[in-house]
């Protein structure tokens, strides 16, 4: 397999039956890369960027419990696995450091390969289902979004309709009343008539803006032949009259 496409395998090891582990128990398809102080291993983290890291704790040049903690808190090597390998007196030290798993020693060679084909078998699931998860939301969102796009559009081409609601824009889209009602309101909060009703005031906010258009006139445009009522629901959503928006316009 291509170096490119391995997991990478980093040993900051003090002792030559850690350096040698690797080879005879993990798959070929694992890089296996060995380091002889913690000092290079830091190096070579920052380089390597591996998936793995096996730390004996008592590296020369820089304590293992120190060199876990390091890459621990540093948000660029977080989420490196990190096992730690020592005197069974420093275990807890080990875990509290941020160590994944810590092996006490002596260790056995085949249990410890398995140990790190486990977790990296366990990283590249939980990648997997992330992965998945986002790609469901991102679809989700997507379907959301070109939901409310299409009753918005549905409102505009209708918007001068007063008898243009609910019912029309169920029978547009294909869905019940109730169905379309349940839907409006898990998605975006409002219900159909709060929509329409959005619709119909911002549009009308838009052309008084404008100046030019009497309020009679907006208000027949965005579905209200009574424009006494028109400008009270208007006062209502915006807190100001149609005709004081005009005047501000003129």
């Amino acid at each position: 397999m291509d170096s490119h496409y391995r997991k990478q395998i980093l040993i900051v090891y003090d002792s030559v039956d850690l350096h040698d582990f690797g080879n005879d128990v993990l798959a070929k398809s694992i890089r296996i890369v060995n380091s002889n102080t913690g000092d290079d291993g830091l190096s070579l983290v920052r380089q390597l960027r591996p998936d793995v890291i096996v730390c004996d704790i008592s590296a020369s040049s820089l304590n293992g419990l120190s060199f876990c903690e390091k890459l621990k808190s540093d948000a660029s090597t977080s989420h490196i696995v990190i096992i730690l390998l020592g005197p069974v007196s420093y275990q807890i030290d080990g875990l509290r450091a941020g160590a994944e798993d810590y092996v006490s020693l002596p260790y056995d060679n085949y249990a410890l390969g398995l140990k790190i084909e486990n977790m990296i078998r366990l990283r590249r699931a939980l990648r997997g289902k992330v992965a998945q998860e986002i790609s469901v939301q991102s679809e989700s969102k997507g379907e959301t979004n070109r939901f409310i796009e299409k009753l918005e559009q549905l409102v505009f081409e209708n918007i001068s309709d007063q008898n243009f609601g609910v019912h029309e824009i169920a029978f547009q889209t294909g869905t019940s009343v109730s169905v379309l009602y349940r839907k409006l309101k898990l998605l975006s909060g409002v219900t159909v008539n709060e929509f329409v009703k959005n619709i119909r005031m911002k549009r009308a906010m838009k052309l008084l803006e404008t100046g030019i258009y009497p309020v009679n006139e907006v208000s027949s445009a965005v579905g209200y032949e009574d424009s006494k009522y028109f400008s009270k629901e208007f006062r209502k959503f915006f807190n100001k009259t149609p005709a004081e928006i005009k005047r501000g316009a003129s």
